[in-house]
């Protein structure tokens, strides 16, 4: 078996061997304990450099003498059992260290191996639970060997309160899981290296997802004016998820925006951007003036995510037109928001944090970038999603950009934004998906696209459309759950339901699906 192979395709899951694992923990007091797990937060990294520390142990039962018994009808001597169980290790880690267990080294990070011994009496003494103190803290999970016992695996999950993992459906694997799970820890055991893989995957995505630190710029808070339905206490948020959202006075963000618009340097590197942005567009309908400035635009806010340890971000448009900087500076937030999402950062409009959360859901999972927009029927099958802020990179992060032209969002011509045409490309299947307004919902769609609108005409305001095909006979269904989730919907290429599913199982959130 080829490891590396099995390990390396994160994006293609089948919906078969995700149904298999039952990722789904335990429903009790120490579930949510993987909010406050894992790696030290890294406040200033991307989303996309954010790995999986995993930490290999095998434990070992090293006898003090030799006698027969129940488990013992070909015992070795105390010596030569020893020796064995060392050398077993000695090849075990090194192979750890030099295959990295067949893992793509861009998500995961493989610590060092540590080889954790008991004796009869099948205690873990302090001495050997110390061995892995000293990366406990990064560690996000421990890659277990469970050789000697069942209670072993399980004391080293309880003592640092992550979760385990086993790869085989063998008796002592499922013993450890289930006792474990019975008494609110997580183990997973996947059958083989293709459901590690996926594991794996979702793992990072949850780490990725209660990582997030969201930027808002705001004066007035929340509920925004226009999109109520986001979640609003961030205090619970925090709590339950781990997000948590930073927010900053609009003082603070002109401030900054003064700054960038008045360096020299700055406004060369936004005239580079901007003309390289022109330079790939298929068509532009904005002069370059404006596009130079919501470049600045974007730098402002690329400055301002950095110095306040972010790693997302939204504004509340209709509080910002207010204002009155958008007119002032000749912008619009849609080319921020679509850059922002090129780049695996979560973006969302009029700070609708339960479209955000959804967003980041998908793209760790999808690994490429989303549409968000309004949602709307269309007739009695289909529905719209509708706003000017599409990714390019929607094929995916390290794929090529899909076509796009630059638009203009109000009729005295500034305002950039992007422009797709979403049918021209060969992926039709996609995900949708909306966190409710308490964050404790996701309601997920498995859908068609079948039409697209903004492509050929110089629009203003909102108005870049992907059309959606729910499953025959649900559209009406799906359509009516959004009174109870909200309106903006982000949507990837592809089909991520279970995924999503199961991540949002993971992450303690009760989970709708259409599909």
């Amino acid at each position: 078996m080829n490891r590396r192979t099995l390990i390396r395709s994160f994006g293609a899951i089948s919906a078969g061997a995700l149904s298999a694992i039952n990722f789904l923990g335990p429903k009790n007091a120490n579930a949510k304990a993987w909010v406050s797990r894992g790696a030290i937060k890294d406040e200033t990294a991307s989303p996309r450099d954010v790995k999986i520390n995993l930490k290999p142990v095998m434990t070992n039962l090293f006898h003090t003498d030799k006698w027969e018994g129940p488990c013992r009808w070909a015992p070795a001597s105390a010596g030569e059992e020893r020796t064995r169980g060392e050398n077993s290790f000695s090849e075990w880690a090194r192979e750890c260290k030099e295959n990295k267990l067949g893992f793509d080294e861009e998500d995961v990070r493989i610590l060092e191996p540590v080889h954790i011994k008991f004796s009869e009496d099948f205690i873990l003494t302090q001495e050997e639970l110390n061995k892995l103190k000293p990366d406990s803290r990064e560690t996000d999970a421990y890659f277990i060997i469970p050789r000697g016992s069942s209670i072993a695996a399980f004391e080293i999950g309880k003592h640092f309160n992550k979760p385990i993992i086993m790869v085989g459906l063998n008796c002592r694997n499922v013993d450890i899981a289930a006792y474990s799970r019975s008494r609110g820890y997580e183990a997973f055991v996947p059958a083989n290296y293709d459901e590690l893989n996926e594991l794996i995957s979702l793992l990072r995505a949850r780490k990725v997802f209660t990582q997030t630190s969201i930027l808002f710029p705001t004066d007035r808070g929340l509920p925004a004016v226009a999109s109520v339905t986001g979640i609003n206490d961030l205090e619970d948020l925090e709590t339950k998820l781990g997000v948590a959202v930073k927010k900053i006075s609009y003082k603070e963000l002109a401030g900054k925006m003064t700054g960038v618009m008045k360096s020299k340097t700055e406004r060369e590197k936004a005239e580079q951007f901007a003309n390289e942005l022109l330079g790939n567009a298929q068509e532009s309908y904005i002069d370059q003036k404006y596009v130079v400035r919501s470049v600045e635009f974007y730098q402002t806010v690329k400055s301002l995510i950095k110095r306040h340890g972010c790693n997302a971000f939204t504004i509340e448009c209709f509080e910002f037109c207010s204002s009155r900087l958008p007119e002032e500076w000749t912008i619009t937030p849609c080319l921020v928001h679509t850059l922002l999402r090129d780049q695996g950062i979560a973006s969302s409009c009029e700070a609708d944090l339960g479209s955000l959360l959804a967003m980041r859901l998908l793209m760790s999972v999808s690994k490429k970038s989303c549409h968000q927009g309004n949602a709307d029927p269309r007739d009695e099958n289909t529905f719209r999603i509708n706003h000017s802020v599409p990714g390019i990179k929607m094929n995916g992060f390290d794929k090529p950009d899909l076509p796009y032209k630059l638009g203009r969002f109000t009729e005295c011509g500034w305002g950039t934004k992007v422009v797709v045409d979403f049918t021209d490309n060969t992926e039709k299947r996609v995900t949708v998906a909306r966190a409710d307004p308490t964050g404790t919902k996701l309601l997920v769609l498995s859908g068609e696209l079948v039409g697209a609108d903004g492509w050929d005409k110089d629009n203003l305001g909102c108005s870049v459309e992907a059309v959606i095909k729910p499953p025959d006979g649900r559209t009406d269904e799906f359509m009516k759950k959004r009174i109870d989730y909200g309106n903006h919907l982000p949507w990837v290429y592809g089909d991520y339901s279970e995924q999503i599913r199961q991540l949002g199982e993971m992450l303690d959130l009760e989970v709708e699906v259409i599909s």
